[in-house]
C-alpha cells in the first residue's frame, strides 16, 4: 500500500510537471516573425523563424534584394472576397494601402526552394473566403527567382487604372525561368505582360478544384495569361505542365510541349494574337474538358499542333471565321473530341486517328489525308477546295457529309448511311473502296471498288479489333489513283509511299492511309546538350531544313528522333535562353537513323560570368558533333575586358 502511494504521487508530480512544460512552451509554438513595409537592404527570410506573417504590403526597393530560403512558410494578410464589393473594398490599393497585402518588388526577389523543402506563401487567415493579394514585380524588377515555391488563395490587386496585377506571379516586361512551381486555388496563376524577354515555365502545376469559392473562381478565370512577345524574341516555352480546373489560359504564341491539361469546364487554351507569329502544340495531354484549343483573332498566324491526344474533350480544336490562318494538324489522337476547321486558308490535315469524334473542316484550302475516322456522327465532314485522299471512314453513322468536291483512293464502308440528307454539291468519288453503290447525289469518278461486307473483313489485318493495315492479297494494294507529286511520300507509319505492294514490279500507291510491305523512314536521332556543363537541353525546337511545319521537340532528357526519307539535310535547333544552331549536310541513308549530338550553348546576357582568357589554351577536336561528317564546329568566346591582342591558331592533323 506504500509503494502504491509513492507510485501515485510520483505519476502526480509528473503529469504536473509536463503541464507547466507544455504552458511554458506555448509562447515559442505560437510564435511568428511580424513583417511589412519596405525593405531597403539585402534581407534573408529563413524556416528558423516560421511562419513570417506579412502584416503590411512589402515593398522591395530597387537596389535591395530579399532572400526566402528553402523551407520558409509567408502568411500574407488576407481579406474577405466573396462578391465585387469584398473585392473592390479590400484589394483596391489606394495611397499605398490596401486590406488584403500583396509584395511590390522594385529590386530583387530570390525564392529558390528544394524538392524537399518548398516555399510557401498562403493566406494568415485559414478561411474559404480569405485571400491574399499576389506578387507583383512591374517594369523596374532587377531580378526574381522562384523555385519549388507554392502559391495559394491570392485573388489579384487593382493597382490603377488600367493595370489590375490578376496572377499570384505578375512580370511586367521582363524575362525568367520559372520550374517546379505549385499554383493552387488563385484567380489567377501567372500573368506576364509587355513581355520583352525570354520566359520558360517547366514542371509547373497549375491546380484549381472544388475548394475556392464561386466569387473567385470566377473571378479572373485564367490559370496562365501570356502576351505577345516583342518582335524579334522567341516564343516562351511552356513544357511538362499540369493544369487541372475550371481556368483557362491564353497565349499570344508559345511552344506549349507535354503538357497535361485535365478536368476544364471551360477553354483550356484560348490563341490570341496581336502580331503575326507562330505557335507549336507538341506532345500534349487534353483530358475531360469543355474545350481544348480555340482562337480568337488569328489573322497571319502560324499553328501547328502535332502528336497530342484528346480525350473527352468536346471541342478539342476550333478555328472560325479566320481568313489567314495556315499550319498542320498532324499525327494527333481524337478519343471521344471534336475538331472543327471553318474559313481559311488552313494547311494539312493528316495522320489523324478519331474515334467517337468529328472532323469537320469548312470552306478552307485544307489537303486531308491518311486519317482514321471510326464511332463518329458523321465520318468525314469536308466541304469547299479542299483536297480529300487516302482516308479511312469506318463505323461511323454517315461515310460522308457536308460538300466535298472529291474523295480519292479513300476507304469508307461499315457506315449506317453513305452521305448526309442535305449534300448540296456532288462529290466524286475516284479509286475508293466503298460498300454501297455510287449513284446520285454522287458521282462515280473511275476505278472505285464496291464490296460486300465479308470482302470489307478481307481488306484489313484486324478490323475487329482496330487494326487497319492491309492484309496479305488486300484488294487495297497497289489500287489507289497514283498522279505523281500529289501526295505525301509517307503513309500513316512513316513508310515509304508509294511502294510495290503485290510484288508485280510496278509500284502504285494503296487506297487508305496506310502502304502495305513498305518499309520505313531512317532519320535523325540523337541529343540536345550543353556542352560547357555537360548537362543535357531539354525541349529543344528542332526544324528540319528551317521548314517550320517539320519540327520536333527534345524531350526532357535532351533525346529527339524524326523520321526522314534519304536525303541530305540541314537540322535547325533553337531555345530560349539557348543561341541558336544549325547542323548542316546532315545524310541519312535509306532506313538508318543519323546519330547528331546537337551543341546548345546559353546566350551570354548582361550578367553572365566572365569567360576566362582562352589565349595559349590548345584543343584537340575530333569531328563535332557527328564524326560522320567532314566538318568541325569550333566554338570560342572572348572576353571583351580582355585588352591585349588574343591569337586563334587552327590545326588540320
Amino acid at each position: 500500500m506504500p509503494d502504491e502511494c509513492v507510485r501515485l504521487k510520483l505519476t502526480q508530480n509528473i503529469n504536473f510537471l509536463l503541464f507547466l512544460f507544455s504552458i511554458l512552451l506555448i509562447p515559442f509554438t505560437l510564435s511568428a516573425i511580424e513583417v511589412g513595409g519596405q525593405i531597403s537592404e539585402d534581407t534573408t527570410w529563413s524556416p528558423d523563424n516560421n511562419p513570417y506573417e506579412v502584416i503590411e504590403n512589402v515593398r522591395v526597393a530597387s537596389g535591395a534584394t530579399l532572400t526566402i530560403l528553402p523551407g520558409t512558410e509567408v502568411k500574407v494578410g488576407s481579406a474577405i472576397a466573396t462578391d465585387y464589393d469584398d473585392w473592390h473594398e479590400n484589394f483596391s490599393y489606394q495611397n499605398g494601402i490596401t486590406v488584403a497585402k500583396f509584395f511590390w518588388i522594385d529590386g530583387s526577389i530570390i525564392a529558390e526552394g528544394t524538392s524537399q523543402d518548398s516555399i510557401i506563401f498562403t493566406r494568415l487567415i485559414d478561411d474559404p473566403d480569405q485571400f491574399w493579394g499576389c506578387m507583383y514585380i512591374p517594369e523596374s524588377a532587377r531580378d526574381y527567382r522562384f523555385k519549388h515555391c507554392r502559391f495559394e488563395y491570392t485573388a489579384g490587386i487593382s493597382l490603377w487604372a488600367g493595370r489590375t496585377a490578376w496572377g499570384a506571379l505578375n512580370i511586367y516586361d521582363g524575362s525568367g525561368k520559372f520550374r517546379n512551381l505549385f499554383f493552387y486555388n488563385n484567380s489567377c496563376g501567372v500573368q506576364v505582360s509587355q513581355n520583352s524577354g525570354p520566359y520558360e515555365f517547366i514542371n509547373n502545376r497549375f491546380i484549381e478544384d472544388e475548394y475556392l469559392n464561386e466569387f473567385v473562381s470566377t473571378l479572373h478565370h485564367f490559370q496562365v495569361v501570356f502576351s505577345n512577345p516583342f518582335e524579334g524574341g522567341k516564343e516562351p516555352l511552356f513544357a511538362n505542365n499540369y493544369f487541372s480546373g475550371r481556368f483557362n489560359s491564353s497565349f499570344c504564341s508559345v511552344n506549349f510541349v507535354s503538357n497535361t491539361m485535365a478536368n476544364n469546364e471551360a477553354t483550356n487554351i484560348y490563341m490570341l494574337n496581336t502580331l503575326e507569329f507562330q505557335s507549336y502544340y507538341y506532345d500534349n495531354t487534353f483530358i475531360n474538358n469543355d474545350r481544348g484549343l480555340y482562337p480568337i483573332n488569328l489573322d497571319d498566324s502560324v499553328i501547328y499542333i502535332r502528336k497530342n491526344e484528346f480525350i473527352d474533350t468536346e471541342e478539342a480544336i476550333h478555328y472560325s471565321f479566320n481568313d489567314n490562318i495556315s499550319g498542320d494538324i498532324r499525327e494527333n489522337r481524337f478519343i471521344n473530341s471534336g475538331v472543327g476547321i471553318d474559313r481559311g486558308n488552313f494547311g494539312r490535315v493528316f495522320n489523324n486517328f478519331v474515334d467517337f469524334g468529328i472532323l469537320r473542316v469548312d470552306e478552307t484550302n485544307s489537303e486531308v489525308h491518311n486519317n482514321i475516322l471510326l464511332n463518329c456522327p458523321n465520318g468525314l465532314s469536308v466541304s469547299w477546295n479542299n483536297d480529300i485522299y487516302n482516308n479511312i471512314v469506318i463505323n461511323n453513322q454517315r461515310a460522308i457529309s457536308n460538300n466535298a468536291i472529291s474523295y480519292t483512293n479513300c476507304i469508307l464502308v461499315n457506315n449506317d448511311y453513305p452521305y448526309s440528307f442535305n449534300l448540296s454539291e456532288n462529290p466524286v468519288l475516284r479509286n475508293c473502296i466503298v460498300d454501297f453503290p455510287i449513284e446520285y447525289p454522287l458521282i462515280d469518278g473511275g476505278n472505285n471498288i464496291i464490296v460486300d461486307s465479308l470482302q470489307v473483313q478481307s481488306i484489313f489485318a484486324d478490323i475487329q479489333n482496330g487494326d487497319f493495315h492491309l492484309a496479305p492479297g488486300s484488294i487495297a494494294i497497289d489500287a489507289g489513283f497514283d498522279t505523281l507529286g500529289y501526295y505525301y511520300p509517307f503513309d500513316f507509319d512513316f513508310n515509304y509511299r508509294v511502294w510495290d505492294g503485290d510484288g508485280n514490279g510496278s509500284a502504285i500507291i494503296d487506297i487508305g492511309p496506310y502502304e502495305y510491305g513498305s518499309p520505313s523512314f531512317g532519320g535523325i536521332q540523337g541529343i540536345t546538350s550543353d556542352p560547357t556543363t555537360g548537362e543535357p537541353v531539354d525541349y529543344v525546337l528542332i526544324k528540319i531544313n528551317n521548314e517550320p511545319g517539320e519540327f520536333t521537340f527534345s524531350d526532357s532528357i535532351g533525346n529527339f528522333e524524326y523520321k526522314l526519307p534519304t536525303g541530305t539535310y540541314n537540322v535547325y535547333a533553337e531555345r530560349v535562353f539557348y543561341d541558336d544552331v544549325i547542323e548542316y549536310h546532315v545524310e541519312v541513308v535509306d532506313g538508318q537513323f543519323t546519330q547528331i549530338e546537337i551543341p546548345m550553348y546559353e546566350t551570354v546576357g548582361i550578367n553572365a560570368p566572365t569567360i576566362p582568357n582562352p589565349s595559349s589554351q590548345i584543343s584537340n577536336l575530333n569531328n563535332y558533333p557527328n564524326p560522320f561528317n567532314p566538318s568541325t564546329t569550333i566554338s570560342f568566346s572572348l572576353n571583351t575586358e580582355i585588352t591585349e591582342d588574343s591569337d586563334l591558331a587552327i590545326y588540320n592533323l
